[in-house]
């Protein structure tokens, strides 16, 4: 299948560790969906939310997962090709080299 990581494509995912997150996924709502759970303790969402965000996001998500009694080694919020908020940052719609 190959890697991945960096993509929004769906993974595999191990269902009785999905039921067990499902607590901490109703906080999070439409700002994330779930798209694989890789070696069973990294977790790979799609990211709605605003980039800015991102960073704080991941790591609230990995604390509230660790609160449902998973083991986490990892949070990884995949956003496709989307850098920048252009209409959060002023209107600015120059995307440059990242």
């Amino acid at each position: 299948k190959g890697v991945i990581t960096g993509s929004t494509l769906k993974g595999e995912a191990d269902e009785d560790i999905a039921a067990k997150i499902q607590p901490a996924l109703e906080i999070l709502g439409d700002v994330v969906e779930l798209l694989s759970i890789e070696l069973g303790t990294v977790f790979r969402f799609k990211y709605h939310g605003l980039i800015k965000n991102k960073r704080g996001m991941e790591a609230w998500t990995g604390v509230l997962l660790r609160d449902c009694d998973v083991d986490v080694t990892g949070v990884v919020f995949e956003t496709g090709h989307r850098k920048r908020d252009p209409y959060y940052d002023g209107g600015s719609h120059w995307y440059g080299p990242y």
